[in-house]
């Protein structure tokens, strides 16, 4: 069973870098609207799940949707590339939004199960949105 776990995992790993990969190139041409549905896109392959969902409920609700922390830091890197998205169209409250609910479920994902990967993902948001 943890072989299947890990497989899965690894699975989502992979898919969750290339549209990464994928949105931020989409960005970088200024092909924004394209960049932001492939967010969406993402999110119901990643999840099975409508973005706007996951960024509408709070995060505690949504940290119970997605389970695993894996999932939840998923999601929260699927936030952090939006709210670039978003900052390069000059929307800063989309890009405070993004990044506190990004900040709440880092939080919820170190208290399902603390991870170096998820203490670095959580220091990061957290000084990014200091930043702003």
């Amino acid at each position: 069973m943890a072989g299947m776990r890990e497989d899965y995992i690894e699975r989502m790993i992979k898919q969750l870098v290339s549209a990464l990969a994928a949105i931020a190139k989409a960005g970088r041409g200024q092909k924004t609207d394209e960049a932001l549905e492939l967010v969406r896109q993402t999110s119901l392959s990643l999840f099975g799940m409508e973005y706007r969902t996951l960024i509408t409920f709070d995060a505690a609700s949504v940290a119970e949707l997605l389970g695993t922390p894996e999932r939840i830091l998923a999601l929260v890197r699927l936030l952090c590339a939006e709210a670039d998205l978003l900052e390069q169209r000059g929307d800063m409250e989309g890009v405070s939004h993004r990044l506190g609910h990004a900040l709440a479920l880092s939080r919820h994902a170190q208290a399902k199960k603390a991870t170096p990967e998820g203490e670095a993902l959580l220091q990061a948001v957290s000084e990014r949105l200091s930043a702003l």
